[in-house]
């Protein structure tokens, strides 16, 4: 759970420095078409723009990213549960002399049992 909290972290300071990255390019660009560079203002301009573009794909990913470690904690859970019902079943086959605890109607002591009953 900690992993997710520092990837939401990240995602939320990097979008923050996208947006003050693009705010800061528009500035420049606003200032530059006032003082006659039509042309780095245009580039500067765009610029916020890719970091318009940033911020949304960051947003995505992090989305993306909560959703894979979702997916890969619900799978390791599922092989857990199914790893302990496999083991579960083995020790029952192990635990005894008579296969899968057939005792046929008659009790079964497995603390005195001289394995006569045990398929060979």
């Amino acid at each position: 759970m900690k992993s997710h909290q520092v990837l939401d972290r990240t995602a939320r300071f990097m979008c923050w420095a996208y947006v003050l990255g693009g705010m800061l390019a528009a500035h420049c660009g606003l200032n530059s078409a006032r003082n006659g560079a039509p042309w780095y203002a245009a580039g500067l301009f765009a610029v916020s723009l890719l970091l318009g573009v940033a911020v949304a794909r960051e947003y995505t990913a992090a989305d993306e990213r909560r959703a894979a470690a979702v997916r890969a904690e619900r799978a390791a859970r599922l092989r857990a549960q199914q790893d302990d019902a496999a083991l579960g079943w083995a020790d029952l086959e192990r635990s005894c002399c008579l296969r899968a605890w057939e005792s046929h109607g008659t009790e079964h002591d497995t603390h005195h049992c001289t394995r006569k009953d045990q398929a060979a």
